[in-house]
């Protein structure tokens, strides 16, 4: 049977002998002699009709001429690029004729497109013609795997191997940790069935092991890879899954024992380094990761996903101008960019590098997840240098880029104005910001809360009462306004009320079960405020919840461990205002 090779040369010569002739061996007629030829013809057409034979289809091995061409015509395509127009070409072409060798041509230009679909049914025409063919079972099997149909992919790469060829059933294996375990113990099943069959097939060992690891079945994953060690030999793959089911039972210093030994035996294969390398990040051991990712990069100096994870462990070592070198390369190599940029933006924020810091900054991408962080950081370099007119002009780029964020730029240059103390500058912000988006809950809370510092409580509650009418059950504006009642206003049981509707919304939110302590010490109720206050500190023992904890101890006629709670959060904040403000309450100081 002609190949698909043979035939594209043999149409590529006879289309070139068909202009040569046409050009060189035709008779050269005179102008008169090509008009009576034109005319004979005319005058005798019926004639020629009827005497003429009609001339045969030329058929060229099992093709037409027409099958030719367009075989040639997909292969023209495929060497210029046109990648789809050569597939389409081959799909129609191999489905009209049946040839396997036009089938396994059209197959490999639909997997060049990714076409599925037209692979499954390519495959398929394929064993109609070629029932015992390898290859198309092998390409059903693997579709069915990519489409999470694992049980109907089994019966087509068994046939595979009685075929005589090979499969790695670990393909299935990688791909089932989230199916059920009804579905995952009939993969087991048949699988099995398989290796009884098949007992020399390597990979069935590990996808088994793998799978009973997925059902929580330790000892029989582990028995399937002593098994494969047994009649194959101790191997990279066997090591690896083993340290994976010993990470998945939480025994993570066998699994970086395990594979410190595999590192040791195979220095050279760079998965079992890379995992290595990955577990001892996951066990907080970053600098003997370190070295395993340079000795992974001295392998093969060009791995930039590598030069990435060694970079983003020297940021967190404090190597810091090892990991600034690196984010330039991944910059410089087009890789990780954004992320690049962003680590390197922050480096030189640290180092007091401003105007390069920020230009870092400015080149990340706005689709990138770390552009908002990265707009925010400049709108806080910007005010912070109290370069106000440029931290402006970012909020206005932020908005014209993405509208859709005109009131998080606001909200992000108001609150960098705020940590400035520029609380005039801020309030102008958000003014104006308001106008545009008076429903905005973001805006509300950030002005509330500046108005708060600048001590305007009508104001703070205006605000915080607004996003109440808007969200009635925001849990946040709930303890907000309860607590700014409690240490403001003697409007005790209105703040209880409001407190309390938090409460219910988020019962475990420390700082709301901090304002319920406090406010019920306001009202009298000692212990009920001694609970919520002692369980709002366990939670997040932060130097305002010490300073209501302290002075309801000391209210209890418990001095000795008010004084304690009291000493715990100077400790943490020498300057706290909460404390000091209550050890003048009692008039009492703390002994140094």
């Amino acid at each position: 049977m002609m190949k698909y090779r043979n035939f594209t040369l043999s149409i590529a010569c006879l289309v070139l002998w068909q202009c040569t002739s046409t050009a060189t061996d035709a008779p050269q007629e005179t102008a008169s002699e090509a008009s009576d030829s034109a005319s004979v013809v005319v005058a005798d057409d019926q004639t020629a009709a009827e005497t003429t034979p009609p001339e045969p289809e030329e058929n060229y091995g099992n093709f037409t001429r027409d099958e030719l061409e367009t075989a040639l015509l997909g292969e023209i395509g495929g060497m210029r690029g046109y990648m789809p127009q050569a597939a389409e070409s081959y799909y129609h072409l191999g489905m009209e004729t049946g040839d396997p060798g036009i089938l396994g041509r059209a197959l490999e230009f639909a997997s060049a497109v990714g076409n599925a679909r037209a692979m499954q049914e390519i495959a398929n025409r394929w064993l109609e013609v070629e029932p015992n063919a390898r290859n198309p079972h092998l390409v059903i099997g693997y579709q069915y795997i990519e489409q999470g149909q694992f049980i109907r992919a089994i019966p087509h790469l068994e046939q595979v191997l009685e075929l005589g060829g090979d499969i790695d059933f670990a393909l299935i294996s990688a791909r089932t940790f989230n199916l059920e375990d009804r579905q995952r113990n009939i993969i087991i099943e048949r699988l099995t069935a398989i290796q009884s069959r098949y007992p020399e097939q390597t990979s069935l060992y590990l996808a088994l092991a793998q799978l009973h690891d997925q059902s929580g079945k330790t000892e029989s994953a582990q028995a399937q890879l002593d098994q494969a060690r047994e009649r194959f030999g101790d191997s990279p793959r066997i090591l690896l899954i083993e340290a994976q089911i010993l990470q998945n039972s939480d025994r993570n210093e066998e699994a970086e024992s395990l594979l410190a030994l595999g590192v040791e035996r195979y220095p050279r294969h760079r998965l079992l380094r890379y995992s290595f390398a990955q577990l001892l990040v996951e066990n907080s051991k970053l600098e003997a990761a370190a070295e395993q990712f340079d000795a992974l990069m001295a392998a093969r100096p060009g791995d930039v996903e590598t030069l990435y994870s060694l970079a983003l462990i020297n940021l967190e070592l404090e190597r810091l101008t090892v990991a600034e070198s690196q984010f330039r390369e991944l910059i410089q190599a087009r890789h990780r960019s954004d992320e690049a940029h962003y680590y390197l933006a922050s480096i030189l924020q640290d180092r007091g590098a401003t105007d390069e810091a920020l230009r870092h900054f400015g080149q990340i991408n706005r689709q990138s997840n770390a552009w908002l962080s990265a707009q925010r950081q400049r709108l806080q370099l910007l005010v912070d240098e109290q370069r106000y007119q440029e931290a402006s002009d970012t909020a206005g780029e932020i908005a014209e880029a993405r509208p859709e964020l005109a009131p998080v730029a606001a909200n992000l240059q108001a609150q960098a104005l705020i940590s400035a103390q520029e609380y005039e500058r801020a309030a102008v912000v958000l003014d104006q910001a308001l106008a545009v988006a008076p429903e905005n809950i973001d805006l509300l809370f950030t002005r509330a809360r500046l108005n708060e510092t600048l001590d305007d409580f009508p104001a703070t509650e205006a605000d915080l009462r607004a996003i109440l009418s808007i969200q009635p059950d925001n849990a946040q504006a709930l303890n907000h306004l309860g607590y700014s009642l409690t240490v403001r206003t003697d409007r005790y049981e209105e703040a209880l009320t409001l407190i309390e509707q938090a409460i219910t919304l988020m019962p475990d939110d420390p700082a709301i079960i901090d304002s319920l302590g406090w406010i019920q010490f306001k009202l009298g109720y000692l212990q009920d405020a001694l609970v919520n206050l002692q369980r709002a500190y366990d939670a997040f023992p932060d130097p305002e919840v010490a300073a209501h904890l302290g002075e309801v101890l000391w209210s209890l006629g418990r001095q000795g461990e008010a004084m304690m709670i009291w000493q715990e959060g100077l400790d943490k904040d020498p300057d706290s205002e909460f404390i000091h403000d209550a050890l003048e309450r009692q008039e009492i100081e703390l002994p140094l």
